[in-house]
């Protein structure tokens, strides 16, 4: 399967050259929307990881949201044709003009890294008379058992909002009128291997939602992250993961 059958045609074409198998492409999507429907789940795509014009209109059409960490990403989803409701913004210094854009199109949410970018957010809603909303990325502080340089949810990795600053977020909330919290938002890594991380990535995130219900706060939608890993060795072996 593969390139294996093409390879006499690729050999022919000058490098570099990138080829992608869309019939496996199709496959994956199926497997995965099926999966996550029997759940009631709904996958994002990281456009960060191949923007073709072609691969993000068949993810497009397998149902899929776009997850964008840039505000160039977010105008290629809408121009993509994906629905400002499936799309989410995440990623750490978004611009003013970025936010602006994001907010003008009515995306369904900014995934917020810090204190400070919230109140960003709200002063650009506030002018532009609109409510923003958002989903906090919290630091789970969660080992992926992956190589530390593509770790994003331990303690001492720099994404996310810390658990000592939590309650200080908390507390802003009720004069960042221009803000509506959504959900919460963790991503611990990619290249991630083992599935015990995700198991408790999931045992961390339903604590964190239970602290916060008892404060009062009532979050509709979890949004949970990590990528899974590629055999390098052998991709062929299983193209679509278990």
């Amino acid at each position: 399967m593969g390139a294996r059958k093409y390879i006499g045609r690729l050999q022919e074409l000058p490098t570099p050259f990138y080829f992608y198998d869309m019939d496996l492409l199709r496959s994956t999507l199926a497997t995965a929307v099926s999966e996550a429907s029997r759940y009631g789940y709904r996958i994002h795509y990281a456009l960060k990881a191949n923007f073709d014009p072609r691969i993000v209109e068949t993810i497009r059409k397998a149902g899929l949201g776009a997850d964008c960490v840039s505000g160039n990403e977010v105008r290629a989803a809408i121009e993509a044709g994906f629905p400002a409701e499936g799309i989410v913004f995440a990623g750490v210094g978004k611009t003013d003009r970025e936010i602006e854009y994001a907010l003008g199109q009515d995306i369904f949410s900014f995934n917020c890294e810090s204190a400070a970018e919230m109140e960003a957010i709200n002063a650009i809603a506030e002018r532009m008379g609109r409510r923003a909303r958002v989903a906090l990325r919290i630091n789970p502080d969660v080992d992926p058992m992956t190589h530390r340089y593509i770790s994003t949810g331990k303690a001492d990795n720099k994404f996310g909002i810390s658990y000592t600053e939590i309650d200080r977020v908390i507390a802003s909330l009720k004069r960042l009128s221009h803000l509506e919290i959504v959900g919460l938002h963790f991503h611990v890594g990619s290249q991630i291997g083992c599935m015990e991380v995700f198991e408790h990535l999931c045992e961390r995130v339903n604590a964190i939602r239970s602290w916060f219900r008892e404060r009062g706060i009532v979050l509709r939608h979890l949004n949970m992250g990590g990528g899974l890993a590629v055999d390098y060795e052998n991709p062929d072996r299983e193209p679509i993961p278990d």
